[in-house]
């Protein structure tokens, strides 16, 4: 039997989200003047939580008003990587390095599943020692280079299913031969703790439900799961 640990990004293994600091950075570190765009974001935002549109929209707005067209090219890869770096520096659950440890100890594929987009997660994942990164894609231009345009769905809620079974079959694994546990901040990812054989629920306030556990990751001590 496979053991398999899937992991949500976005305040699971790490404490605050990911993608408004990345648009912030990207422009701060290429053109300020893209800046002036952070107001406008804000109000796409206040758009999205009234239910004007949906995520995958809302994320290639932000992409195309703060970073560009291309937002990962060879240019553009010196400051992803600095984004990066600061994450791992300041933005990591202590809680977090130590299930990561803890399953890699116990020979889990390690598996980050997230609705952060490949321009940095990918990087991230490596960083932390992941197996795999399954994190929303983009489409490509003509050079390879990774465009605002999101290709597919966003991978958020039932994506992450259709995505982690697909990752399983390239890997010759159907369901029946992994033992999967899932690790995730929020009830929205209900599709991807209710695949798993066990579900934690990340959070000193989390609520579980469904047969699900809890664990807080704001410090070492007090990492959990199964």
């Amino acid at each position: 039997m496979q053991r398999i640990a899937l992991y949500d990004l976005d305040r699971t293994v790490t404490r605050a989200p990911t993608f408004t600091p990345f648009l912030v950075h990207m422009a701060a570190s290429g053109s300020p003047l893209r800046l002036l765009g952070v107001p406008m974001w804000v109000l796409a935002m206040l758009g999205y939580k009234a239910k004007l549109y949906g995520r995958k929209p809302l994320k290639q707005f932000g992409l195309r008003l703060l970073v560009g067209r291309e937002v990962r090219n060879a240019r553009l890869q010196p400051r992803i990587g600095a984004f990066v770096a600061r994450q791992l520096a300041r933005n990591i659950q202590p809680g977090a390095l130590a299930q990561i440890a803890a399953d890699r100890a116990r020979g889990a594929g390690l598996v980050l599943v997230t609705a952060a987009p490949e321009i940095y997660a990918e990087a991230m994942a490596q960083a932390l020692g992941f197996d795999a990164c399954i994190a929303t894609r983009h489409c490509r231009d003509a050079q390879g280079n990774l465009l605002a345009l999101i290709d597919g769905a966003n991978n958020f809620g039932g994506e992450k299913i259709a995505r982690v079974e697909a990752w399983l079959c390239a890997q010759g694994l159907t369901r029946a031969d992994c033992h999967i546990i899932a690790y995730t901040d929020h009830a929205s990812d209900a599709p991807i703790l209710n695949l798993a054989d066990a579900g934690v629920l990340i959070g000193r306030y989390a609520k579980p439900q469904r047969g699900w556990t809890q664990a807080d990751w704001s410090v070492p001590e007090r990492s959990g799961g199964a």
